[in-house]
C-alpha cells in the first residue's frame, strides 16, 4: 500500500509542525538509543533540522494519537465500557508531560 500522495503531502506539513513545535520544548540531553536510531533514519522527517529526541518526541505522539483515534473511528472501544476520550486525553496529557 503506498497512500495517495495528497494524504502523504498533508502528513509531511503535519509532521513537520510537530517537530518544529516539539523543537521549542525538548531539553538538551543525551538521546535515547531509539532517538539516535531515528537521526540515522531520518527521511519521513524532510529536511527538518530538529535534533534526535525531537524526532522520536514527535514519532510517539503522532502514532499515539493517531492510533487512538483510529481505533475509536473504527469502533474498536465500543463495549469496552470506558470513555474514550478520557482515554484520548489521558495520551494527550501523557504526550505533554501533564500526566497526573
Amino acid at each position: 500500500y503506498h497512500a495517495p500522495d495528497e494524504i502523504t503531502g498533508i502528513s509531511q506539513e503535519i509532521m513537520a509542525d510537530l517537530l518544529t513545535a516539539w523543537t521549542a520544548f525538548e531539553p538538551d540531553a543525551p538521546a535515547s538509543p531509539f532517538a539516535a536510531h531515528l537521526a540515522d533514519h531520518r527521511d519521513w522527517a524532510g529536511d527538518h533540522p530538529a535534533p534526535p529526541g525531537v524526532l522520536r518526541r514527535a514519532l510517539a505522539f503522532w502514532t499515539r494519537l493517531h492510533g487512538v483515534l483510529s481505533l475509536e473511528l473504527a469502533g474498536h472501544f465500543t463495549g469496552m465500557g470506558f470513555d474514550p476520550a478520557l482515554l484520548f486525553q489521558a495520551e494527550l496529557d501523557g504526550l505533554v508531560g501533564r500526566e497526573g
